[in-house]
This record gives structure tokens, sequence and C-alpha cells, in this order.
């Protein structure tokens, strides 16, 4: 699936990958147009070289903004005119957005644990989008009970993706934690998430990086 940030798109041979777990990095006000972007990506028809699948967005934090989508829609609808004669309409693409708002985690757990279900009631979905995973997890004051938390929504995902053929994209926090008496910036869910997920693309204003680790990223361009 196309980002729409071709030297993203190169780095990762094309796009967001299908059967893998994609995670969005960035502070307050970076990437969201991505977000968005990629849920009309996904439904490029597949003689252009798209997936032709439909999108659903898992909303925590209740930054959808159906405005933005639609001007979007319209734009991508504008740039394959020609391709698809017409047929190929952003009051479509707007539809086959499935929105859930999830305001507290109880309800987050519940659309991640019926993903499996909501698959089988509709096929043609090929991108999950869950922004944020962390912000319901958070809620939780207990530290352990968020980390068994996190690893059951973590295996929910993975049989999800062993068994459907879909991309799934999520997205982090960062945040500032006192280490060896030095506040360093580093992503909220920790070590263990980093191990379970197979990219991470961080988002600056002014930059743009890859790579699991704050060290390790590796800087793709500059804006």
């Amino acid at each position: 699936i196309s980002t729409n940030i071709k030297v993203i798109d190169d780095n990762l041979y094309g796009g967001i990958a299908i059967g893998k777990i994609t995670e969005l990095v960035g502070l307050s006000g970076t990437g969201k147009t991505q977000l968005w972007q990629l849920c009309l990506n996904v439904q490029i028809p597949k003689r252009l070289g798209g997936l032709e699948g439909k999108a659903l967005y898992i909303d925590t934090k209740k930054d959808f903004n159906p405005a933005t989508l639609r001007g979007l829609a319209i734009a991508l609808e504008q740039q394959f005119l020609k391709k698809t004669a017409g047929n190929f309409k952003s009051s479509t693409m707007i539809k086959n957005v499935h929105y859930v708002d999830c305001s507290n985690t109880a309800q987050l757990v519940a659309s991640i644990f019926n993903l499996k279900r909501y698959m089988r009631a509709n096929p043609s979905i090929k991108l999950i989008v869950v922004d944020s995973l962390p912000f319901s997890i958070r809620m939780l004051e207990n530290v352990w009970e968020r980390t068994k938390l996190l690893m059951e929504l973590h295996d929910s995902i993975q049989q999800l993706l062993c068994n459907y053929f879909v991309a799934v994209v999520v997205t982090n926090e960062l945040g500032y934690y006192r280490i060896r008496r030095k506040w360093r910036l580093r992503t909220i869910l920790g070590d263990q998430h980093t191990t379970l997920i197979n990219e991470r693309i961080w988002l600056t204003k002014n930059a743009y990086y890859i790579g699991k680790t704050l060290k390790r990223r590796k800087l793709l361009t500059s804006i």
C-alpha cells in the first residue's frame, strides 16, 4: 500500500506490506494525514497497482477528521480520473473506510479481539489502522496489567495476520523517561512491543526516518 512518500515507499519496497505490523511514530501533529491517505490508497484498483480493498480505522483519540479524508479522496479521484474513466469515486472511497470509535480500554480490547469476526463479515478489508495503540492502554495504572494486555492484543493481531490477507498499521507515541539521571525521549510502549512489530517509521515535521529504535533509526530524507 503506497504511503505517497516516495522515499518511504522505496525503502519498504513499494509501501506498507500485507501480513505485517507497521508502526508510525511521531510527536503530536505529525503523521495523521498519512494514516488517512493509506485508507484511500488501499482502494486503488488492481489494474493500476493497488489492492482494491477497504480499510478499517480504529480510533482511540477521536482525532479522525472526515473533512480531511474527503479532501484527500477528492484529490485521489482527480489523480486517477483519466485512467479510471471516472469510476473511482471519492464518495465510494469514503464509504469504504469503516470507522470504530474506541474511547476506553475495554472498547479497544473488544475491537481487536473481534477483528477476525469482522474480517469474516468484510473480507474485502485489506488495511486495519489502530490510532493510537498506547492511548487507551495507558489508562491502566498497573504496569503488569498494561504489559499483559499489550501482549494479548499482539497475539490476537498476529493470529489475524496468519489467517487474512491484510496489513496492520498502528501509531505509537513518544514520551520522556528518566534513564541514568537523564531525561530521554523514547517510544511509549517499550521494548517488548518493539520486538513484535515489523517496521517502524518515524515521522517528524522536518524529516522521515525508518528503524526500530531511536539510536539505530536511519534518516531517509529531510523535508
